[in-house]
């Protein structure tokens, strides 16, 4: 089929260039010396412009064969080193996997004999043998039924590894994936598992060396084998509609290998279809016989004499209520972890005559019994991470933990854990943690934009930094401070919540008491450097060289400080108004990053920026206008009408300079692309990003043109400043920030693509976001100063052309464009899956129900085994135990008899 080009790049640049030739026109009649200026500009924008138009317009060039081939090669071997590592800690290769025996079960729940050429069965300390037996199978389509705990997952993970161990030529590659998130009634089942591979292995993602789309055509291909894990997973209504569209895929995709509970699917397949052409096996209960074989492999010899009551039971009552509960293989993992300890006494497991309440025991004591909180090595030379993460937190903590994650996973109906989604456990708060620190910046670094380029009048650099510094911190700590004082705090629908007490309202009464101290102590001591520096600036404008005769008044400083003071009381009354209105309506939730979500903040961030502005220039501005020979007690000024709007029109231009920044920014969506997060890594191949470098640019100079241009109808100028001085000036300066924009959203692309074979982890995720975060605040830092740079080079400020004349005096100064630089840094980072999951840690850390690095405990208990990680998110080991601690029967008390 011959490749078609797509026009609508065409028509976007076409409307660019007519854009940028109509500029021209107005720069031509602003004066020749302008139109030279902008000449060069002018010519790359639209060069920028015709190679992004070509470079949208141009097909994908599809994957050769050779391409494909290496991208199996790189596909089994990540899902051999994820699965053989999950294996090992999950403890199904120490010391040798259990025999759970495999019977057929095509009579009960499959399909005809001769449908599928032979039956199936085979044990699981077998694994080579059972693995031969599904290749034999002429369709290799196999489905995996039992009871729950019986080992389904155990025997995935083992039957994918001895397939890759020894692969045959042209044999697909196995991949492992949950069922859970899938929804056939939204997406085919081919495409779901493109998706998540694509997610979960994102090397392949490297265009250069595999091609473009490589997971989408491994699969279109026939080149990967599904190994489908929960279909009972699945909500039930979903199910007759997945199995269908199984039966729909593998007709064109012959192999498959599907696990579920017996019971689920043998309801299913009544009221539908079975699995066309799939052998069936079912798992059969234990034989106690191959428990006792297992224990006297798996028990340390130290600890054979504390197991030997348990052996003897098993030998002597095969069918008694011990050998019952450990013909499951859960429950034998579990007796085994839970009496590993040298303090536990194993014959407790002996007095228990009821099968399922040995059960229920053995899964309320694995948590204290994994979390031991008492450090202890048997050789400090040889250090065990699984003893230290034992160790590292107290059962008590790690079971309230694993009841939030288990409730959390319930109501958000996710397939797992995973870091990046913890926050939606959580209601928005401006307020937070994080974020009023962050709000509290946002009016400090309004009120240093505006102080840096007041101070520019009258000091010199190093006086001018060290004020422009006092100015910003002050009022920065002071509103963080206000913020996270009038913050009510509290998240009322998440779980666990105390109830209202006796005795409440006397202990509320006296935290309001306290805060109001430790807010006017803080504010009161930061009031005495405000009043300092307004009081040092006013000396020196008045000894200062000026056509303007200033004459400050006594007490200017004092005046100044209380002024200051009383400013601080605005964030507090606005964040009690929003702590009130948070807990009356339920506010929709985004996903981070998504545009719905990041218009309120910024829209929040700009109007904070601005009050800061504000506040800062009514500080320093006003002192130098007050009537002189007046009372001390008594503050006059000149033209106080005249002045506040001189200071309000200040600080609402540079409001709307912020939100132009902001709005470029959110428009290039530098932190967009993937549902997941995904790690940087700069090694990639150079010529990736020359690639990506026209099409970045002309869309950051398509958003800075047109967003510039916006600021020409909605910025404050002055009455005296033309319309063609307006529209060039911002147009400008929003293609200017743009094209360095687009810049960086290239770096951010090049960089995610991965240069080397490595399966993604939720720590390689987690330094990706942070170094992503990192890289927008340069990214926001950097175009203010350039602009600053260049301004202050040619000695734009005082031109004799109208438009350079304007975009000089804009941010005349460097302390100016360094506090809008890291303004914009702030409100991108603050929308950051990075910046999110670092709050939701601190607010659920604040609650007692996570620790304060929720991403630490995740891992320990990986290693422990209560979870297991697939790509960069974790679930539970074992489904029982999930649904037990989420019923609250499992307290952290049902710890092991001690010896």
């Amino acid at each position: 089929m011959a490749r078609q080009r797509t026009w609508w790049p065409w028509v976007v640049g076409a409307a660019g260039v007519v854009v940028l030739v109509t500029v021209v026109a107005l720069v031509v009649g602003a004066g020749a010396q302008a139109a030279a200026t902008s000449l060069s500009v002018v010519i790359s924008a639209v060069a920028g412009l015709l190679s992004w138009s070509w470079h949208r317009s141009r097909p994908a060039a599809p994957a050769i064969r050779a391409e494909l081939d290496q991208a199996a090669e790189a596909l089994a071997a990540m899902v051999r080193r994820q699965w053989t590592e999950e294996a090992a800690a999950q403890g199904l290769l120490d010391p040798h996997p259990l025999a759970v025996r495999w019977r057929s079960g095509q009579a009960e729940a499959g399909d005809h004999v001769r449908m599928v050429g032979r039956t199936l069965s085979g044990r699981s300390d077998d694994i080579h043998a059972f693995a031969t037996a599904f290749r034999a199978l002429p369709r290799r389509r196999l489905v995996v039924l039992g009871e729950p705990g019986a080992g389904k997952t155990a025997l995935a993970i083992l039957l994918v590894r001895e397939l890759l161990r020894a692969p045959e030529p042209g044999e697909p590659v196995p991949v492992l994936l949950d069922l859970a998130s899938w929804n056939p009634r939204r997406e085919p089942l081919a495409q779901w598992t493109a998706r998540r591979i694509h997610e979960d292995y994102p090397a392949l993602r490297d265009h250069d060396t595999y091609g473009r789309e490589a997971a989408r055509k491994l699969v279109a291909e026939g080149r990967v084998l599904p190994v489908l894990d929960g279909l009972d997973e699945l909500p039930a209504d979903l199910r007759p509609g997945a199995l269908a569209a199984v039966n729909h895929a593998i007709a064109l995709h012959d192999p498959l290998v599907l696990t579920s509970r017996r019971a689920e699917y043998h309801r299913l397949v009544e009221e539908t279809d079975v699995i066309t052409a799939a052998a069936v096996v079912v798992a059969q209960p234990v034989e106690a016989a191959d428990v006792v074989d297992y224990l006297r492999s798996a028990v340390p010899p130290r600890r054979a004499a504390a197991w030997q009551p348990v052996l003897d039971e098993l030998t002597e009552r095969p069918r008694g209520a011990l050998a019952q509960a450990l013909s499951v293989p859960l429950n034998v993992w579990l007796a085994r972890t839970v009496y590993s300890s040298p303090g536990t006494d194993p014959a407790d497991l002996t007095r228990r005559k009821d099968a399922e309440a040995l059960r229920h025991h053995l899964l309320d004591a694995l948590v204290p019994a994994v979390f031991t909180a008492r450090p202890a090595a048997a050789d400090p030379s040889l250090p065990d991470v699984r003893r230290t993460a034992a160790a590292r937190w107290h059962p008590d903590d790690a079971h309230t933990a694993l009841v939030f994650l288990a409730t959390h996973v319930q109501r958000q109906r996710t397939d797992g854990i995973a870091w990046w989604d913890l926050h939606r456990a959580l209601r928005p708060d401006p307020a937070g943690p994080l974020s009023g620190p962050v709000a509290g910046a946002m009016i400090g670094l309004g009120a240093g934009c505006m102080a840096g380029d007041y101070f520019h009048w009258a000091l010199s650099p190093l006086p001018r930094l060290v004020c422009f510094l006092a100015v910003t911190l002050a009022t920065a700590a002071g509103a963080g401070v206000v913020i996270r004082l009038a913050h009510a705090g509290g998240d009322p629908e998440g779980p666990g919540r105390p109830g209202r007490e006796r005795g409440e309202g006397p202990r509320l009464a006296g935290e309001v008491l306290r805060r109001v101290g430790i807010g006017c102590a803080v504010v009161l001591a930061l009031a005495v450097v405000m009043g300092a520096v307004v009081e040092y600036w006013a000396e020196a404008v008045e000894r200062a060289d000026t056509d303007i005769e200033v004459i400050v008044p006594p007490y200017t400083g004092l005046k100044a400080g209380a002024a200051w003071a009383l400013f601080m009381v605005v964030p507090a009354l606005g964040t009690l108004c929003a702590t009130a209105l948070r807990r009356r309506v339920r506010p929709r939730r985004h996903p981070t990053g998504d545009l719905g979500a990041q218009v309120p903040r910024i829209l929040l961030y700009v109007v904070l920026f601005w009050l800061g502005a504000q506040a800062a220039g009514a500080l320093l501005y006003l002192p130098l206008r007050q009537v002189t020979g007046e009372a001390p007690t008594r503050i006059a000024f000149l033209a106080p009408a005249e002045d506040l709007a001189f200071v309000t029109r200040r600080a609402a231009f540079r409001a709307c300079v912020l939100l132009l920044i902001a709005g470029v920014l959110a428009g290039l969506r530098l932190t967009g692309g993937s549902s997941r997060p995904t790690r940087l890594d700069f090694r990639a191949p150079v010529r990736v990003f020359a690639a990506m470098l026209p099409a970045c640019l002309g869309r950051g100079l398509l958003f800075g043109l047109g967003l510039g241009i916006a600021l020409a109808f909605v910025a404050p100028w002055g009455p005296l400043v033309t319309w063609s001085t307006r529209l060039v000036a911002s147009g400008g300066f929003g293609a200017f920030l743009g094209i360095l924009f687009g810049l960086g959203l290239a770096v951010l692309r090049w960089a995610r693509v991965p240069a080397d074979l490595e399966q993604e982890t939720p720590q390689s995720t987690l330094r990706g976001e942070r170094t992503a975060a990192v890289a927008l605040l340069v990214f926001a830092l950097v175009p203010p100063l350039a602009k600053w740079f260049i301004a202050f080079q040619g000695h734009f400020a005082g031109s004799a052309v109208q438009p350079v004349d304007a975009v000089g005096r804009w941010l005349e100064t460097l302390e100016a464009n360094a506090a809008m630089g890291l303004a914009a840094g702030l409100l991108a980072v603050s929308g950051t899956a990075y910046f999110a999951y670092r709050e939701a840690g601190l607010r659920l850390a604040a609650a007692r129900r996570l620790p304060s690095r929720p991403l630490a405990f995740l891992e320990d208990a990986r290693l422990l085994s209560v979870l297991r990680r697939v790509g960069p998110v974790y679930h539970f080991c074992h489904a029982e135990f999930q649904d037990r601690i989420v019923s609250g029967a499992g307290a952290a008390g049902g710890a092991p008899q001690r010896a």
